[in-house]
Order: C-alpha cells, then sequence, then structure tokens
C-alpha cells in the first residue's frame, strides 16, 4: 500500500489544498488508474509542503448529476473526512454516502460552520457479489401510468416533508393498497418480475447498501497494475442515474444495457 501511496503522491491528476488553522493545512492527492477510477490520499500539509497521508480510499468517478435536493455533509469524528447524506423523494430513505471531495467540504465548512449543505451530488459505488438479471418489458401504457403516479407521489412526499397530515395519510393509505397487490402479484410470478428495483442499507456500516439497479451504459476496462478487469456501469435505481465499479470476477452474468444488476456497493459522491 505503501508504494500505491507513493505513486499517487508522486504525479497526483489532481491536488486541492485547504487551510484548516493558522498553521495547519489539509491535502486531497488523486489519480486515476483506469476507467476514472483510482486512489484518493488525504492528509495533512508539513512545513516543507509535503502531503503526510491520513487515510485513503479507492474512487470511481462520475460525470452524472444523481440528484439535485438537499445534500448535507457531516465531519467524521476520528479523521478529516466527510459523510453525505442525501434526502431526495425518490429514493424513499435518505441515503448516506462517503463524500469524495474533502477538500471542498472541508473549506465550506470553514467557511460557515453552521450552515453545510449542497444541492447536486454525482453518485458512484464500488460494488461486489453482483449478479446479472434480465429487464423488464413494459408496455407503453403502463409506463405512462407508473409516470404519473410517481410524480403523485413525488407531489404527496413534498407535501408530507413540509407537514402535511393529509399527505401523509395518502402515503400510507396508498403504500397499504400497493403492498397487497404487490403480495397478491407474488402468488403468481417471481419476486424480480414484479419489482424494477429497490434500495436498502446493508451491514452496520453506513455507506453500504444491497440493491438492483437497470444497466444503461457497460464499459469493460484493464487495469494496468493488476491487469484486471472490472466493469464500469451507468445504472438507474429508484429513477436516480449512478456509477458502479465492479470487478468482472464479482459478477456472475454479462452486464448489458436492458438488462439489471443485483450487489452489495459501498457507496460515494461528489458534492457541490
Amino acid at each position: 500500500m505503501d508504494k500505491i501511496i507513493e505513486w499517487v503522491l508522486e504525479k497526483p491528476d489532481s491536488l486541492s489544498i485547504v487551510s484548516t488553522g493558522r498553521e495547519s493545512n489539509m491535502a486531497q492527492a488523486n489519480r486515476d488508474i483506469a476507467g476514472h477510477a483510482g486512489i484518493s490520499v488525504v492528509g495533512e500539509v508539513d512545513e516543507t509542503g509535503k502531503l503526510i497521508p491520513e487515510f485513503y480510499f479507492p474512487y470511481i468517478g462520475s460525470t452524472h448529476t444523481s440528484s439535485e435536493a438537499q445534500i448535507t455533509a457531516e465531519k467524521q469524528v476520528e479523521r478529516n473526512g466527510f459523510v453525505g447524506m442525501l434526502e431526495d423523494h425518490r429514493l424513499g430513505t435518505a441515503l448516506i454516502f462517503t463524500v469524495r471531495n474533502h477538500t471542498d467540504a472541508m473549506k465550506r465548512r470553514m467557511d460557515d460552520f453552521y450552515n453545510i449543505w449542497y444541492r447536486k451530488v454525482n453518485l458512484s459505488a464500488l460494488g461486489t457479489d453482483g449478479i446479472i438479471l434480465l429487464g423488464q418489458e413494459i408496455s407503453e401504457k403502463v409506463l405512462k401510468q407508473a409516470e404519473e403516479d410517481k410524480k403523485k407521489r413525488r407531489r404527496l412526499m413534498r407535501e408530507a416533508h413540509e407537514g402535511d397530515a393529509s399527505a401523509m395519510e395518502t402515503i400510507a393509505r396508498n403504500d397499504i393498497h400497493k403492498y397487497h397487490l404487490v403480495m397478491r402479484r407474488l402468488e403468481e410470478t417471481d419476486v424480480y418480475t414484479v419489482v424494477k428495483s429497490f434500495l436498502m442499507p446493508y451491514g452496520i456500516e453506513t455507506e453500504r447498501y444491497y440493491f438492483l439497479a437497470s444497466i444503461k451504459a457497460s464499459q469493460l476496462v484493464e487495469n494496468p497494475f493488476s491487469h484486471e478487469k472490472f466493469y464500469r456501469l451507468l445504472l438507474e435505481v429508484n429513477e436516480i442515474e449512478m456509477v458502479l465499479a465492479i470487478n468482472e470476477k464479482d459478477l456472475t452474468g454479462i452486464p448489458e444495457p436492458g438488462r439489471r444488476i443485483r450487489c452489495h456497493a459501498w457507496f460515494m459522491g461528489e458534492i457541490h
């Protein structure tokens, strides 16, 4: 690992520094390995200008804006890292992720300690235990109705978020009705025919999730160091786009657009 950190610091693709006190600076160095995936090293800058590593993590970059809902960032107690929380009504749950651009979050924290929120995030994830499933064939009529239902639900979720009791009751009633419909359908067919996608927390680590998503684009990339291959996938889960990197060995099946992937993943996000 020391050799890899040395390689990152020797010639980083990007280097950002932020002042955290009178005589203290925090820096983050990123270096791509392949397919916009690489290693990020975060630490303090000493008096000679050298970055002293505090922690490091692998990343997969994304240029796709996943959400423009409200995002908050909290500093981790044990280190100079940040954890983000996305509250997007489409997800149905608050999504917690590791912040990729730590120095930007630190600068914002130093500028305005009490109001750390953001309006845009590019989500990405590193996956394992992946299984490829067939896609769903859905008629135009059903798709149109589903789109109308989503708009109504988003409106109700906004109103409920603002404290509207009537909207909360309507959501609860609709969810119970949907639950009974699903249970009836499951008597005749399998769950993956009924459910298009899902996202749920996995394990005790807050940034880890188990999900089912539709594949929109797929690219096979070779790691020049290990000569292993990994897939870089553009996915849609609960109407939100994100990028996933997964080792070819950790995947059962061939990921192609139109199919779906079910896997465990560690989530990260670049916040703006």
